[in-house]
């Protein structure tokens, strides 16, 4: 048994926080998955309760966390861990504290989902990581932190500057410089007569707000309000106050929760809700504003008005919340009107059906949205948010293979370009034509400076943040892809998705067995994640586990309306794997569904290519590129095709789509080839 102080409870830890200095600075929390951990009060939490850690384990996590990402050696832990003058049997301490610990965090050695055994050098902490600031409250997202004496792969941020090294008396005049810029800067803090002030992001959650009106059609209406609220409050001010994402948002939708537990799960310095009647034409909602930290309630407004004024009513919440927070932390905080608060009622009506069947994500929820807005659009022609929804809509069509990029990806550029010349300040519009951009134009400088302007006119924006990080992924610019996904975590910190994407980037990274254990930790979450399956099924197949990924495949199939998408990767697994026949048939249901629906060229031509027909497999590719198939911007960096980059034809496609330099492909640097 390992050794244990003779008080080992949790008050005991509390007396000797100072003593955990040498582990984890003492104004520093730690949160990852559901857990949070104070070193200095010696506490570990999960979603808000005390959990019992003995001294030995809760100090090994301590160092395990202080060194997220970064491999942490058995050496290393016997000098934090035990004094030099103990005397102790050290593996076997060392083993039964990490048992213990993982039996805590209900992880596992095998399939790790925080703590990842390195064969004979040690341990490293593999989850996200949010390093909080004890005075401040700040959460700042660890970003794979640089590892030392670790082989370089293309998630290390220095790879591109291999081998380059400042001359020593210029490191030394740059650390200068920062240092006295350090101190004139705290200088001038501690002058100034705000000094006093917090300057710190301030994080607000709007819960769902609850139907009261007996009927369910009207789920639309309570649901848009929130979708709204959320947008319209990210562009109060934006370098100060933050809003959590809808997706977080909704999970709160019909619960039970108390303020103080809903507080403890996603940490908001304020809390929104409210509740929305509809009879007729008339609209009452009640909205109040709580303050997280002792539940305490700013104020709370009740409107009785017309249905036309639901824009107006949204407006007045977005201003009142705004003022209320100008007093602590939001000097001028800008006024919330834009061009759009004028839209006739029908017409919004219209859009707000338009969201709710959009964030359904199936295929006939997309067809009803993009019906949906048109209708809005024609009631008010001047509607910049219906155009840029629709714009959206078509994009989700086309990159979900739902509908041709012919048919799809023109119309969207159209309605966003709509959208634009209404309202050049709509952050969704410039988000939906920077899509069109680069998935369908391949014009990638431009696309960039859509997605950040898109972002620079609401910070707020989880889903702007993954859509950068999915064209940055494309780019190749792994490291800065990491970095807008967590920064999409912070802000939607229960999606599902913004955690899948970890996977992503790593899958088209080339590092599968980290692609594939992000995506466990996923789907230990919620079994039925359709993205978390399709993307470890991918990476499984790279890492030659293709029975894995057939499963993987299949299952995502079962849980989503769209077979032919899933079915085409699967065809890719049973070629790879030799299973030809299982293949062919594959390609033979692929074959059929196209006269129903549209297959993308792309997944045929991996499947085409892995049995051996070369001819076809670009003759395909090909055909996707002519009709410029939403797939066709991972094609410089595609696992599947490393065999043809010596073929004209295909340098020629590379050519055409213009892929940045950062997405050159790297094939000759890794191990897989085709059979």
């Amino acid at each position: 048994m390992s050794l244990r102080r003779i008080a080992s409870g949790p008050e005991s830890r509390k007396i000797e926080g100072s003593k955990l200095q040498d582990v984890g600075d003492h104004v520093k929390r730690y949160q990852f998955g559901s857990f949070d951990l104070d070193p200095s009060e010696g506490e570990l939490r999960r979603q808000g309760s005390r959990v019992k850690l003995n001294d030995k384990p809760f100090r090994l996590l301590c160092v395990l966390l202080e060194r997220a990402g970064r491999l942490v050696t058995r050496e290393d832990l016997r000098q934090r861990l035990w004094s030099a003058d103990t005397y102790v049997d050290f593996d076997a301490n060392l083993n039964t504290a990490l048992s213990t610990l993982r039996h805590t965090l209900g992880d596992s050695s095998e399939r790790p989902l925080f703590i990842e055994t390195v064969p004979r050098q040690g341990y490293r902490f593999v989850a996200p990581v949010a390093t909080i600031d004890q005075k401040s409250g700040n959460a700042e997202p660890e970003i794979e932190p640089k590892s030392q004496n670790v082989p370089v792969d293309p998630l290390t941020p220095d790879r591109q500057y291999a081998g380059i090294r400042l001359p020593s008396i210029r490191m030394f005049l740059v650390i200068s410089a920062c240092i006295a810029l350090a101190v004139l800067a705290g200088w001038l803090v501690f002058r100034s007569p705000l000094r006093a002030q917090t300057h710190t992001k301030l994080m607000i959650l709007v819960t769902p707000f609850e139907n009261l009106s007996g009927d369910a059609n009207q789920e639309y209406l309570s649901d848009g309000l929130t979708e709204e609220m959320i947008t319209r409050l990210g562009q109060v001010s934006p370098s100060r106050l933050s809003v959590m994402a809808r997706s977080t948002a909704m999970q709160y939708k019909h619960t039970q929760k108390s303020l103080d537990q809903i507080g403890r799960e996603c940490r908001p310095d304020y809390i929104l809700e409210g509740s929305l009647r509809r009879e007729d034409n008339r609209l009452r909602i009640t909205v109040q504003l709580f303050k997280t930290a002792d539940q305490g309630s700013l104020w709370t407004q009740a409107y009785d008005r017309d249905a036309k004024d639901f824009l107006i009513i949204q407006r007045e919440v977005a201003d009142r919340i705004a003022h209320s927070l100008s007093l602590e932390v939001l000097p001028e905080a800008a006024s919330s009107a834009k061009p759009s608060d004028s839209v006739n009622t029908g017409a919004y009506d219209e859009y707000l059906k338009g969201l709710f069947e959009l964030n359904k994500r199936t295929r006939s929820g997309l067809r009803q949205s993009i019906a949906s807005f048109e209708m809005a659009t024609q009631k008010d022609p001047n509607f910049a948010a219906a155009y840029a929804s629709l714009a959206a809509a078509y994009n989700v069509g086309a990159g979900w293979n739902f509908f041709s990029p012919a048919d799809s990806y023109p119309k969207a550029k159209l309605a966003a370009q709509k959208a634009l010349s209404l309202d050049d300040n709509l952050p969704d519009a410039h988000a939906a034509y920077a899509e069109v951009l680069h998935d369908y134009d391949w014009d990638w400088n431009e696309a960039e400076r859509e997605y950040q302007r898109a972002l620079e006119l609401n910070p707020s924006s989880a889903s702007g943040h993954k859509a950068y990080a999915e064209y940055l992924t494309h780019a190749g610019r792994y490291p800065e892809a990491l970095a807008e996904i967590r920064r999409a975590q912070s802000l939607d910190p229960g999606s599902l998705v913004m955690s899948a994407l970890v996977c992503y980037v790593y899958y088209h990274a080339r590092e599968y067995e980290k692609a594939i254990r992000a995506c466990d930790r996923v789907i230990g979450l919620d079994a039925t994640f359709v993205p978390a399956h399709y993307w470890r099924g991918t990476a499984e197949i790279f890492a030659g586990r293709y029975n894995d990924a057939v499963n993987d495949f299949h299952a995502a199939t079962e849980l989503s309306d769209d077979s032919s998408y899933f079915l085409a990767w699967t065809g890719l697994a049973y070629a790879l794997e030799g299973k030809r026949s299982d293949a062919q048939k594959a390609l033979a249901q692929l074959d059929s569904d196209a006269k129903e629906q549209y297959v993308s060229p792309y997944g045929v031509a991996s499947i085409r290519l892995a049995l051996g027909e070369r001819d076809s497999a670009l003759g395909l590719l090909e055909k996707a590129c002519q009709e410029h198939a939403a797939d066709s911007i991972f094609l410089a960096t595609a696992q599947e095709f490393d065999s043809l980059h010596n073929e004209p034809r295909f340098r020629r496609m590379i050519s055409t789509i213009e892929f940045p330099r950062s997405a050159t492909p790297y094939a000759a640097t890794r191990r897989f080839k085709f059979q």
